[in-house]
């Protein structure tokens, strides 16, 4: 890794000072250069030390893809800050959780997500300050907050914590992943050496920012010095449109986005629209995968391994080489398969997946002493299950028993966490949540319950109630009711 961009805001210098005039984001109607991205950087940095935020302070953010997320996250990086952006799809009741856990100092909030603010906080956060971000008028970078003062001291070490992701609900509660600005310019430098990425790559920015995906790869593509064409909400079409008119090569989705995709290309005006692509990546079915072969034969498709406690992907492979696998761990991160004690096993050997490197990050939050907290072993758990084979190709096998997980369309769901849910209904005894795989969204949520004697709730009822605890993509499509006790030894498909 290059010594001249170790912090975010060393990166976004690099690039104002290299790149100037070159591509950095587009978004809608507008082109944002290099160069204008680190004068609002500054300009964004000074106003929120204006508004208070100081080195360590977290700031809350309620917003979709648009180019000030990233002008944030360079912005809390130069102050010393942490930004915790939140998942616009949980529920009221869940953001108001991680808004409590997170202590933040200030919450910014895109008017376009007024709405979801007012929902999950009616009268507000207790001594917090509350900005809003307003749309951008004619293509001008929006700063949050007027300063007076336009220089602030810089405070961008690199082992400093700039970022926080909520995750690993394994316990019922997510929990915030706290990353320092070291690994997460780690992790796009070593992705971007597996990819070979230039100033003249194009990433299609359909990941939402606040996901470790999202921000990561847009942190990956500006790390070559090369552009992020923003989507404020996923369109097929749109999609399509943006690929073919800014000539986007890096293509990242979650089940079905790459679908939906490849069926707009098929009824789209041009007879290639996608040819510029070169570089996919997600999790699809070995029937969308051959559809990119015949639609994008310039294109390869990568699968990958990774979670946000990595700073993304760990492991990249492309599936042309070897169908099915997860992929190369990406150097110098090392990735091994160990037993429940933490013993490395042989090759070929399913054990739990575990990483070590400069992209794992500094760990949890810990809400009583309000900072992260992690295990003093280097080797992070990850709460997978995998193997690796004679060649070093990771196998994904499943998820660890301390980690049952289920991914419905790129969205992470523990069961744990929706049987809390469950069990909080008062005719509710037992609840037993589990996934069954979906071919449209990769695994679908369904649940078991047993009833208290004598009461009974119809799985409509038991539905309503549920979307008004946690985001709609947690809750089960189906339920159905058994007799308590419930057997335990069903397995989670």
């Amino acid at each position: 890794m290059q010594d001249y961009k170790n912090t975010l805001v060393e990166l976004f210098e690099y690039n104002a000072k290299i790149h100037a005039n070159r591509e950095a984001i587009f978004f809608e109607d507008h082109v944002h250069t290099h160069a204008e991205i680190f004068l609002a950087l500054q300009v964004q940095a000074a106003a929120l030390a204006e508004a208070g935020i100081k080195r360590g302070d977290r700031v809350l953010l309620l917003s979709g893809n648009r180019p000030e997320v990233l002008i944030l996250l360079g912005a809390v990086a130069w102050l010393g800050a942490i930004l915790v952006p939140l998942n616009l799809r949980l529920s009221p009741t869940e953001m108001a959780q991680q808004a409590k856990d997170a202590s933040a100092r200030l919450v910014i909030v895109d008017e376009a997500c007024s709405q979801i603010w007012s929902a999950a906080w009616p009268f507000g956060l207790p001594d917090v300050l509350h900005l809003s971000l307003a749309p951008s008028l004619g293509g001008n970078l929006i700063c949050v907050g007027e300063p007076q003062n336009f220089k602030v001291a810089r405070q961008d070490e690199a082992s400093l914590a700039v970022l926080m992701l909520y995750t690993a609900a394994v316990e019922g509660h997510a929990r915030g992943a706290v990353l320092s600005q070291a690994q997460l310019i780690a992790s796009a430098s070593q992705t971007g050496d597996v990819w070979s990425l230039t100033v003249q790559d194009r990433w299609l920015g359909v990941l939402p920012l606040f996901h470790a995906a999202g921000i990561g790869l847009a942190l990956t593509v500006l790390y070559s010095g090369g552009a992020c064409v923003l989507m404020p909400r996923f369109d097929p079409s749109a999609a399509v449109s943006a690929i073919e008119t800014n000539g986007v090569t890096v293509c990242a989705t979650f089940a079905p986005m790459l679908g939906a995709i490849l069926d707009a290309a098929e009824t789209h005006l041009t007879e290639k629209p996608l040819v510029s692509l070169r570089i996919c990546m997600g999790l699809e079915p070995p029937g969308v995968i051959d559809r990119l072969k015949n639609l994008c034969p310039n294109a390869n498709f990568w699968s990958a391994y990774g979670q946000a406690e990595v700073s993304s992907m760990v492991c990249l492979g492309n599936q042309a080489e070897r169908p099915g696998a997860a992929g190369l761990p990406i150097q110098p991160t090392q990735v091994r398969i160990q037993n429940v004690a933490g013993c490395p096993l042989d090759l070929g050997i399913e054990g739990e997946i575990a990483v070590k490197g400069p992209t794992v990050f500094l760990g949890y939050w810990d809400v009583e002493k309000q900072q992260p907290f992690k295990p003093t072993d280097p080797w992070h758990r990850t709460g997978d299950m995998g193997r690796i084979d004679k060649d070093g190709w990771l196998w994904f096998t499943g998820r660890a028993a301390h980690k049952q997980l289920i991914k419905t369309g790129g969205e992470n769901v523990y069961p744990a966490e929706v049987e809390q849910v469950l069990l909080d209904h008062p005719a509710i005894q037992e609840a037993f949540v589990f996934g069954h795989p979906d071919e449209k969204w990769g695994e679908s949520v369904h649940a078991v319950c047993a009833l208290k004697k004598g009461l009974s709730v119809t799985s409509d009822e038991l539905m309503s109630f549920v979307l008004g605890r946690i985001a709609r993509y947690k809750c089960p499509k189906s339920f159905v009711f058994h007799q308590a006790p419930l057997d335990r030894s069903f397995k989670r498909l």
